[in-house]
C-alpha cells in the first residue's frame, strides 16, 4: 500500500507514513481527536501534549495489531496545520523483529566470513553451509512479517479512517504529497 511514496517498491513499506493538511489550530485538532477516541469504543489510545497514539481496543488486539502515531503541528513557512501519521507495529513487536533480523544477519555474516577464511586456508569449510540457511532464515522472517502485516491491515485502515473522519468534522482535510 503506497501511502506517500512516488516510487513504491513491490515489497511494500514496513512502517507506512502519510501527512494531512488541515486549516485548524493544532490544539483544537488534537483536542477534537482526543475527544473522538474517548467516544468511539472501536479506537483506544494515549494522548500526550502534541502526540496521539491510537490503537485498537485490547479485546480486538492480536500480536500483529498496528498502532497509529499522530503528530499535529504548524510547519514553518506554511499557513496550514500538518498532521503527520506513522503506522507500525507495537514497540515490543518492532523490537523483537529487529532483534530477529539482526541476529540472523550477524550469524550469517560471521559464519560466512569464518567459512571463507577456513576455505582459503584448508580448501574446505563446513561453515559456508550456514550462509544459505541464514538467507533462508532472513527470507522466512520477512515473509512472516509480511503475513503479519496483512493480518493487521483492516485494523490499520480503521485507525486511518478514524483520523480522516474526525478531522473532517472540523474542516476540510487534504492529503500532502511528500517524498
Amino acid at each position: 500500500m503506497p501511502f506517500n511514496r512516488l516510487e513504491h517498491s513491490v515489497l511494500g513499506e514496513i512502517r507506512p507514513r502519510f501527512a494531512l493538511k488541515i486549516n485548524a489550530e493544532p490544539e483544537k485538532a488534537m483536542a477534537h481527536l482526543e475527544e473522538g477516541f474517548k467516544k468511539d469504543p472501536t479506537v483506544g489510545g494515549v494522548f500526550t501534549r502534541n502526540h496521539l497514539f491510537l490503537k485498537v481496543p485490547e479485546s480486538e488486539q492480536h500480536y500483529w495489531s498496528p498502532e497509529l502515531t499522530v503528530r499535529i503541528e504548524i510547519e514553518e513557512f506554511t499557513d496550514y496545520t500538518t498532521v503527520s501519521c506513522l503506522v507500525g507495529p507495537r514497540q515490543a513487536v518492532w523490537a523483537l523483529w529487529a532483534f530477529i533480523y539482526t541476529s540472523i544477519l550477524l550469524l550469517t555474516l560471521f559464519s560466512g566470513f569464518y567459512g571463507w577464511a577456513q576455505y582459503n586456508v584448508n580448501g574446505h569449510s563446513a561453515w559456508l553451509y550456514v550462509v544459505p540457511f541464514g538467507i533462508l532464515g532472513l527470507s522466512s522472517a520477512f515473509v512472516a512479517a509480511k503475513i503479519g502485516q496483512s493480518k493487521g491491515r483492516n485494523q490499520m485502515l480503521h485507525l486511518i479512517s478514524f483520523v480522516y473522519h474526525e478531522l473532517s468534522k472540523i474542516g476540510p482535510v487534504e492529503r500532502l504529497e511528500r517524498r
